[in-house]
């Protein structure tokens, strides 16, 4: 029987090819675009849990896209003045607050870091988001040759890593957490400010704002349970020239733009398989008066009814098994190239999906493509094993 199913498809091959090529580009689609919102949604959980800030401030005069600020470790290098974060402190509502300075773009001695890496430096006195990784490590604070790494920056060396010269203990490697730490190395405040110190391309920020140990790049605010947070962010827009960014409204905007593009773009692909499928039944279909002698013959030496309705089936479900695989394959370069394509253009949280999630989505949709190209190949395997041995004998077709 398999002999016969595979002869049936060689001998039809550019029809099944069609049809297999259909199948796999709706199935790639859907694939790509389902581990794509799944690293998404992922990311933003994991970011909502670990950013441990519901307000981020930046210099007024910046004006990156506030997701490449959360999410994407771009370097702005505009600074203000440290004093602000005790009037931020005061404002009602504002739990807790802890600064943080940002360098320029980090480029390793031998290999570049990445321009999307930086140094943040960091207040241990007032930090609640670097403390649970210095605490794995039994440590209270960071010396100044000493650093913790972000999940996604890249490392040659296991234990140091050298920036702008000099040598780092690599103390820890964080966990990603979906925001713009997974690009950062980790510093005192101390360091950070002596290493942008050292650009001379500052210079000319330095002798606008003042030294490098009297500013700040962000504040990270924390406020009450309960509390009004458009009104703290009035407040604190009162404190001084500052620019709040509400995190969870970034967080919604990015998820409601990704959940339209995974709409449409998903729709696109569902629509694709759908079509294929009604292909694949108008053919398997019209098989059934092109192939009638053929089968009356197959009949005719023996084959049970059954025999006949499973060759037409295994045909349809051969031709939807190659299409799954093949979108499978395919899928997987479209989820690659689709992702460097949006990161070019938005920054956004994502966490890579687990082989698990990986494995199940494929397999699911291997058996459901399959399953449907089987089913829509019921109706013609019903009419094909209907045939009449005797009439196809006696007039070669049947009505």
């Amino acid at each position: 029987m398999l002999f016969l199913i595979w002869k049936s498809l060689l001998h039809r091959r550019l029809q099944s090819i069609a049809i297999i090529v259909s199948i796999a580009v709706g199935a790639a689609i859907v694939f790509g675009i389902a581990a794509i919102y799944k690293g998404v949604a992922s990311g933003l959980e994991l970011s909502k849990q670990r950013m441990g800030a519901d307000i981020v401030i930046v210099p007024f005069d910046v004006t990156l896209e506030p997701s490449l600020l959360l999410f994407g470790g771009a370097t702005a290098n505009s600074y203000m003045p440290k004093d602000l974060v005790e009037g931020v402190r005061a404002v009602q509502g504002v739990q807790r607050v802890t600064p943080q300075f940002f360098t320029h773009s980090l480029t390793a001695d031998c290999h570049d870091i990445g321009t999307q890496n930086r140094m943040i430096g960091y207040d241990p006195t007032s930090d609640w988001i670097i403390a649970p990784w210095l605490k794995k490590v039994h440590k209270t604070e960071l010396k100044d040759d000493e650093v913790i790494l972000g999940a996604k920056v890249p490392t040659w060396t296991e234990n140091k890593i050298s920036v702008l010269g000099k040598w780092y203990n690599i103390v820890s490697v964080a966990e990603e957490t979906g925001t713009t730490l997974d690009y950062s190395l980790l510093v005192s405040m101390d360091e950070a400010r002596r290493v942008v110190g050292k650009d001379v391309a500052l210079k000319q920020v330095w002798g606008k704002m003042g030294q490098p140990s009297e500013l700040i790049s962000t504040i990270l605010v924390q406020v009450d349970e309960g509390a009004d947070i458009n009104k703290v962010v009035s407040d604190i827009q009162n404190v001084g020239l500052m620019k709040p960014i509400v995190a969870a409204e970034v967080k919604k905007r990015i998820a409601d733009q990704f959940t339209v593009f995974a709409l449409l773009i998903g729709g696109i692909g569902v629509l694709t398989i759908l079509t294929s499928l009604l292909h694949l039944f108008s053919r398997f279909y019209a098989l059934t008066w092109e192939r009638q002698a053929e089968w009356g013959l197959y009949l005719a030496f023996g084959a049970s009814r059954r025999d006949i309705g499973a060759v037409i089936v295994g045909e349809a479900a051969a031709v939807s098994l190659a299409g799954s695989v093949a979108g499978l394959l395919l899928g997987g370069g479209l989820y690659k190239g689709g992702l460097k394509l949006l990161e070019a253009y938005q920054s956004f949280p994502f966490i890579q999906p687990s082989w698990a999630f990986i494995a199940g989505i494929a397999i699911g949709i291997t058996v459901l493509f399959t399953g449907l190209g089987a089913l829509a190949a019921w109706l013609p395997a019903y009419r094909g094993s209907r045939i009449d041995p005797s009439t196809i004998m006696t007039r070669g077709e049947f009505d």
